[in-house]
């Protein structure tokens, strides 16, 4: 018989028609189209109402498969263009005997599973997705059968599909079972294959145990009888086996005496027994050698393999730190260049600090050695309306120096030849200085020329200063006389 399970409904293929025919028939007839799997008085699984037609050959059962799957459910979908919608099951009763002699029956199942697919891929709707739904479905309740099996369960599920109800008998008890698992080379097919390989090799461990032959009470008596017989012949196979060991016991006891003169004949060559000794002591000495040079092979393989393990991890480990140390590397580079920066423009702000202290600093002493005839209120108004002007930032250092070097290599020229050779010792001494260097060569030099006034202005100059010295030392006897 021949039979395909689509949607879980069971329908004969060999009947004929094809299953909306079958369904038209059936709902016309007040029936139905599907067939039920049930277990009959032996406790054999079987289908009733299944059609089964008698073969006598290879060649008609591959009419009768030919036949069936082309009444078999199919439909094309984007993975494949003739994909199968159903499970088809083919049950061959195979019977072997000789003329009317006792007869041995077995049942064999050929399977062929519809492949599981993802929706996502093959992209079937309406009945195709339905269809999709119950071919994943029993392929799940066969793989937790499956499982159940491996582990030796109490229970296992069988009756949550009818594909495993019906492949019970071929599962599980006095049956061989074969899985042939067939996977796709195309990438796109990647997850199915992997799964499907990963079902076989679960498969694969499950232990069903060994196949044996079925006796029915018929046949009862006549292998009886072939038993018997068989004692029977154990019987008079025991007695010639008697007769042989007692000939063979004396063979034996002659063998012994053959053995005894030898072993006199083997004392008389003592030569030749030291000869043997002497043979197997150098045979035991190379046979210890070489276990020695043997176990010292193995270690040294063992330490080259030690050896080449921590060069991969010292090779490993020097590629980690030679990453690290291009990362620090870098990191240093781009820490000194910002060092750099900062450095220039700490460099900028104390020059432009300078230079204004320096401005300051001159308009102060300019302010005091003006004409003693300005009222000393005016001098401190105009000393505190004058404010730094804001200083721009400098634009080169070195251009700047090499200004300000020539600057006052032309004020020492000018007014100072003896110096001029010290240039370069003035320069290294004011060094982040150069503007206030500048600024106190030309108060010292252009400022005491332009403003050479009379002695008097000098001197008036210096009363003053020992008038506020006078005066601040009377006020500091006074606090101590009054403290």
């Amino acid at each position: 018989g021949m039979l395909e399970i689509y949607n879980d409904e069971v329908y004969d293929l060999l009947s004929g028609g094809t299953m909306e025919e079958k369904k038209e028939q059936a709902k016309s007839a007040g029936g139905k189209a599907s067939l039920d799997v049930r277990r009959n008085q032996d406790g054999r699984i079987e289908v009733p109402g299944l059609t089964k037609e008698k073969v006598t050959s290879i060649n008609e059962v591959m009419e009768l498969l030919k036949r069936g799957n082309g009444n078999r459910s199919t439909a094309a979908t984007d993975m494949n263009e003739h994909s199968s919608r159903s499970h088809m099951v083919l049950i061959v009763d195979v019977y072997s005997g000789i003329g009317e002699s006792q007869q041995n029956k077995g049942t064999l199942f050929l399977v062929d599973l519809a492949g599981s697919e993802r929706v996502r891929k093959s992209k079937v709707e309406g009945d195709q997705l339905k269809e999709a739904g119950f071919i994943n479905k029993s392929l799940s309740a066969l793989g937790n059968v499956m499982e159940a099996l491996d582990r030796k369960a109490s229970h296992v599920p069988y009756r949550d599909s009818k594909l495993t109800y019906l492949l019970q008998d071929s599962l599980g008890g006095n049956s061989r079972t074969m899985m042939v698992v067939t996977i796709s080379p195309i990438d796109a097919s990647h997850d199915e294959s992997v799964h499907a390989l990963q079902f076989a090799t679960r498969v694969r461990r499950i232990q069903i145990g060994a196949a044996q032959r079925n006796v029915t009470a018929k046949n009862l008596e006549e292998t009886v009888k072939a038993l018997t017989e068989e004692m029977r012949s154990l019987t008079r196979a025991k007695e010639r086996t008697e007769g042989q060991l007692m000939s063979l016991k004396r063979d034996n006891a002659r063998v012994q005496d053959k053995l005894q003169n030898l072993s006199k004949s083997r004392q008389q060559s003592r030569s030749d027994t030291k000869t043997l000794e002497v043979l197997k002591k150098n045979n035991t000495d190379m046979a210890k050698r070489w276990e020695k040079e043997k176990a010292s092979r193995e270690e040294t393989v063992e330490e080259l393999d030690k050896a080449r393990k921590d060069l991969r991890s010292v090779q490993n480990q020097l590629a980690k730190s030679a990453n690290k140390l291009t990362i620090l590397e870098k990191s240093l580079e781009d820490k000194e260049n910002e060092m750099d920066n900062l450095k220039q423009k700490l460099r900028q702000s104390q020059n432009a600090q300078s230079a204004a202290a320096v401005r300051s600093r001159r308009d102060q002493v300019l302010s005091t050695r003006a004409p003693n005839s300005k009222p000393a209120a005016a001098r401190l108004k105009a000393s505190a309306a004058k404010q730094p002007e804001p200083v721009e930032p400098a634009a080169d250092p070195q251009s700047e120096t090499h200004e300000v070097r020539s600057k006052v290599l032309a004020l020492l020229e000018k007014y100072d030849s003896g110096k001029v050779d010290r240039i370069d010792i003035i320069m290294e001494k004011f060094k982040g200085k150069e503007s206030l260097l500048l600024d106190k060569m030309t108060q010292r030099y252009e400022g005491q020329s332009a403003n050479s006034a009379p002695a008097q202005t000098v001197t008036n100059r210096n009363e003053l200063a020992m008038q506020r010295h006078q005066e601040r030392m009377r006020r500091i006897r006074e606090k101590k006389a009054n403290g």
